[in-house]
């Protein structure tokens, strides 16, 4: 995995290498996922601020956006931020996780952590019921 993950007491912060592929952030995705941890998160924040050159397509976030609404069915009060100055992958992250069909989870681009950070503060907690049992609704 390219990435280190620092768990702090409500959620997790994602540190991206200097050269991200696709498949390594997909993996950094998934060990996120498949952490106990995870369940209880309030946010995970995926910081690409020493990210020099990637990858990242269209594909590979609308994989992570169906990544992302498995996830929500188990683990709904969790926030994702990005911290990039890179406006492309601002506006795909923007055109593709915030796409009516496939939007799950509440996602932002920030150009700085302080800023990421700061975003996530200001914001209420979430306290939506899981419906990982398929009990809601019925």
């Amino acid at each position: 995995m390219n990435c280190r993950l620092v768990w702090e007491p409500e959620g997790v912060l994602a540190i991206h290498a200097r050269r991200l592929t696709s498949e390594a952030f997909i993996d950094c995705v998934r060990a996120i996922q498949s952490d106990p941890r995870f369940d209880e998160a309030r946010y995970v924040i995926h910081d690409f601020s020493a990210v020099g050159e990637h990858d990242i397509s269209n594909e590979t976030l609308t994989e992570l956006a169906i990544m992302h609404f498995g996830a929500w069915a188990s683990s709904p009060n969790c926030r994702v931020v990005f911290v990039s100055a890179d406006s492309q992958l601002a506006a795909a992250v923007g055109r593709v996780l915030g796409a009516v069909d496939l939007a799950s989870y509440e996602c932002e681009v920030k150009p700085t952590l302080a800023e990421a950070r700061d975003w996530l503060d200001q914001q209420p907690q979430l306290m939506r019921l899981s419906d990982a049992m398929g009990f809601i609704g019925r």
